[in-house]
């Protein structure tokens, strides 16, 4: 089946569930995706989602823009700021920076400055400028230091390092920012489409559907999307975390067994 056809047969189903609810008490956006699970095992490449919807016309009136959000499971990374001591580069000092998404796409049917300022887009997270994080000094060198510093350099070094973060994810495709990815079809259907990377973290992803209109939310939902790791890639994983001690001495076995198996090729050669 074709995106062509899966977005119109859905569709329709999302009209027939507007026209039963009452105007009233009916969300302004109904949205839903393709696929709400992707598998990834070894020869995983990359996955594309469709995500859609219909506009309630009726909530709306006159012009109005859908943005769209995908965000990965949230965690905390650690930066390195590299100095040049007597002509090599080496780590300086490192910040961690968190809970942040591994994984963040926005969409939009035009750029979001002319959709909503920044006080708007910031209120919900949306661009990877806006995300809100914690700057967590390394506090094994700093036990004096704060997890929200108040000073200016220390906020001043957050935002450097938040735009360095966002600058290495941006390269890993981890990070993206589509200004014209959403496309509303008449005046009441949209859709979006994103390219999802070969290095995705696992986890629960949250999809987020916003339609604005007049730089305010008129209408939201939002949806999960699950990223898991498949076949021999998953086993290994699952005994790395649950069984630590089995997974330590069947590396170690199978060392061995390498290990033999080399010296005993090389003794016969």
């Amino acid at each position: 089946m074709t995106h062509k056809t899966l977005l119109f047969r859905c569709v329709l189903g999302l009209l027939g569930m507007m026209g039963t609810i009452p105007t009233a008490h009916a969300n302004a956006l109904v949205a839903d995706l393709s696929k709400d699970q992707i598998r990834v095992a070894s020869n995983f490449t990359g996955e594309k989602i469709l995500l859609f919807g219909a506009i309630e016309t009726t909530a709306t009136q006159g012009a109005s823009d859908v943005v769209v959000v995908v965000r990965g499971p949230a965690e905390n990374f650690t930066l390195r700021q590299k100095k040049r001591v007597a002509g090599i580069w080496v780590n300086a000092e490192a910040l961690t920076l968190g809970p942040l998404p591994g994984y963040y796409a926005v969409a939009s049917t035009r750029p979001l400055d002319e959709i909503a300022p920044v006080s708007e887009r910031a209120k919900h997270e949306i661009g990877p400028e806006n995300l809100r994080f914690n700057l967590l000094e390394d506090i094994a060198q700093k036990p004096d230091s704060a997890a929200h510093p108040d000073d200016g350099t220390q906020a001043e070094d957050g935002a450097l390092y938040h735009d360095s973060f966002v600058r290495i994810k941006s390269q890993q495709k981890l990070y993206s920012v589509d200004p014209t990815g959403v496309r509303i079809i008449g005046a009441r259907l949209f859709r979006a489409e994103l390219t999802l990377p070969s290095g995705l973290p696992f986890g629960t992803y949250i999809t987020e559907f916003f339609l604005f209109q007049d730089g305010r939310v008129i209408g939201y939902q939002t949806g999960e999307l699950s990223v898991e790791i498949t076949g021999l890639e998953h086993l290994l994983q699952v005994a790395a975390h649950d069984m630590p001690l089995l997974y330590g001495l069947f590396g170690v076995f199978i060392a061995g067994v390498m290990g033999w198996g080399v010296a005993t090729l090389f003794r016969r050669v």
